[in-house]
C-alpha cells in the first residue's frame, strides 16, 4: 500500500491524495488548514490512472506532480 500527494496546477486549492487499499485507488480532496487538514473523498478506481483521472475531472486543472 503506497499513499501519494497530488499537486495540481494553480494556486490556492490544489492539493489532493491517494490511498490504496484492497486494489482501489481512492482520491481525496485536501483542505488545508491552520491547525489540520480535512480530507472530502471525491472517488475512486481500480487503477493509479482511474484516481488521477478523478482529480483532473474535479479540479479542471493538469496535474503538477504525484509524490
Amino acid at each position: 500500500m503506497r499513499n501519494r500527494t497530488v499537486v495540481v496546477e494553480g494556486g490556492g486549492a490544489n492539493l489532493y491524495r491517494i490511498y490504496e487499499s484492497g486494489g482501489r485507488f481512492t482520491a481525496y480532496k485536501v483542505n488545508v488548514r491552520l491547525l489540520s487538514n480535512d480530507e472530502t473523498r471525491i472517488g475512486s478506481g481500480r487503477s493509479l490512472e482511474d484516481a488521477i483521472s478523478l482529480i483532473q475531472a474535479h479540479s479542471g486543472r493538469r496535474i503538477r506532480s504525484i509524490d
